[in-house]
């Protein structure tokens, strides 16, 4: 083995997962929002599922939040749902997650906003 090849970045291919998820994942969450705020405009209800998912979706919401203080969740189950969405979508468009953790962020968000785009989440 040539050993200038210990002096390369060996987190290269982690790099590059990171930023196809992450784009991956902020396209697919960009057309969840917009379903979501539709379904708030046509009085869609959360299935069981949606309501787990909301749930979820707010604890990610306060784990990746940097501001110290409460978040408050006002309206109907759906129109939560768009706002926490538009939230972390705003705060993920601005903030790159650069660990394993963000990783799995990631890709949870982008299996998650699958779901969503099946009507999964909608009764």
């Amino acid at each position: 083995m040539n050993p200038s090849v210990l002096n390369k970045d060996h987190m290269t291919f982690f790099d590059k997962a990171m930023k196809g998820q992450r784009s991956q994942m902020l396209s697919a969450m960009a057309d969840a929002v917009s379903e979501c705020r539709t379904a708030s405009d046509t009085a869609a209800q959360l299935s069981e599922t949606g309501e787990v998912a909301l749930l979820r979706l707010v604890e990610i919401w306060c784990g990746i939040n940097a501001t110290p203080s409460g978040i408050v969740l006002e309206g109907t189950e759906v129109q939560i749902l768009a706002d926490v969405l538009a939230q972390i979508y705003a705060y993920l468009t601005l903030h790159s997650l650069q660990s394993p953790v963000g990783m799995a962020i990631y890709v949870e968000l982008n299996y998650m906003m699958c779901e969503l785009m099946q009507g999964e989440w909608f009764e």
